[in-house]
């Protein structure tokens, strides 16, 4: 499937779909440009069969990163306000932290997420592309 026609861009991936292969493997790197989790993640994993699968149909299509300090205080902020945070683990919170990231970097700013839990309207308008920014994402491999 070429990549222009799938239907989402990136995938975080947590312990619980890697481990259940639900949906499976090759369904997620058909429907997604990009696969992403965090190194935690793949700690957890301590079942051999389920290391093996992971290591041979998942691991050479996964990218494994750490989302920055900046974001993982950001979501922890916004956990902390809505009571939240004592329930989540830190690779929870790190999963969060690079969903938001990616977010950011894919839509130029946080602008279509909550800054504030109840919020009800955006942060602001999307941001205006400029004729450099249009000319960037023509000729960008990752379009």
């Amino acid at each position: 499937m070429d990549t222009a026609t799938k239907p989402v861009h990136t995938l975080v991936l947590d312990t619980g779909a890697i481990i259940k292969n639900e949906p499976p493997i090759s369904s997620l790197i058909a429907q997604s440009e990009s696969l992403v989790t965090v190194p935690a993640i793949i700690s957890e994993i301590r079942d051999a069969a389920t290391r093996s699968r992971v290591e041979t149909t998942l691991l050479p299509f996964l990218t494994i990163r750490s989302p920055a300090p900046a974001s993982i205080k950001v979501i922890t902020d916004f956990a902390r306000k809505t009571g939240d945070l004592a329930v989540l683990s830190k690779p929870d919170i790190q999963i969060i932290a690079l969903t938001y990231e990616v977010e950011c970097e894919r839509n130029s700013g946080d602008w279509r997420l909550r800054r504030v839990p109840g919020q009800k309207r955006l942060n602001g308008a999307p941001p205006v592309k400029t004729e450099v920014d249009a000319a960037d994402e023509e000729t960008s491999p990752a379009n």
